[in-house]
């Protein structure tokens, strides 16, 4: 079938890890989070998605502001929680959105990365549910983790999810899939698979996956404008190329 040949021979995490750059670069992307995918792909995510974040001049290539050439460890507006034994503590989490309130800076964000997210004690994730929901403006949240299933359903909903497949295979397809119908549509993951769809449609010129490009941004406009996931949903499976959409 035209999606499996198309998706056999697609660079999967290159294309997701392009649209997720795109996403930030065009004011797309949601403050918070959840990178999951092996260590390999969240060092790439990291690379290309923090000097963005961070440059003074708007990410431009080859920028030599103070941000592009300060080491993220001793960059102001940098923050990392990391496992401390065998949890990122809930004083970990405290002292982070304490050092939020002042705003950045450098930067036009900040930019904290809690990294692995699987081990935030629960009291830390408990403690960190509004911050997540409601980020001031200037604040972005990177919860990276290869176990995303073992964070708080109440963490996951208030973070836009970007996994990352591991192979360029017809799982890709399916992956996205199950992302897009496992519960109501939202802008944001309209906005993922249009993304995905014209990297397909880049990728392989196929007639088909531009029909799925032009029909999932035609579908975001509609769904900003008036929030009806349910024709939303019902717009997207008469030209989505796979069975599993219900």
């Amino acid at each position: 079938m035209w999606w499996t040949s198309i998706a056999m021979k697609s660079s999967s995490q290159a294309a997701q890890v392009e649209a997720l750059v795109e996403a930030q670069q065009q004011g797309r992307l949601a403050q918070s989070l959840i990178i999951s995918g092996d260590a390999e792909v969240q060092d790439e995510v990291l690379s290309r998605l923090v000097p963005r974040l961070l440059c003074e001049n708007g990410g431009q290539p080859g920028c030599t502001c103070r941000s592009c050439t300060t080491a993220w460890p001793q960059h102001p507006d940098y923050i990392e929680l990391v496992r401390e034994g065998h949890a990122i503590r809930v004083g970990d989490a405290h002292e982070a959105v304490d050092s939020l309130v002042a705003g950045p800076l450098w930067s036009p964000s900040k930019v904290v990365v809690i990294r692995p997210a699987d081990s935030l004690s629960r009291e830390a994730e408990s403690y960190l549910l509004k911050h997540l929901e409601e980020p001031p403006a200037y604040v972005h949240y990177l919860l990276l983790t290869e176990f995303p299933d073992s964070l708080l359903a109440t963490i996951r909903s208030r973070c836009h999810h970007w996994r990352f497949a591991k192979g360029g295979n017809d799982d890709d397809v399916v992956d996205l899939t199950q992302r897009l119908w496992s519960e109501p549509l939202t802008a944001e993951r309209v906005v993922q698979a249009t993304y995905w769809a014209r990297r397909q449609y880049v990728r392989t010129a196929h007639p088909a996956w531009l029909t799925v490009w032009e029909t999932l941004e035609s579908t975001y406009r509609q769904l900003e404008a008036n929030g009806n996931a349910e024709l939303a949903a019902a717009q997207i499976r008469r030209v989505w190329p796979m069975t599993q959409a219900r």
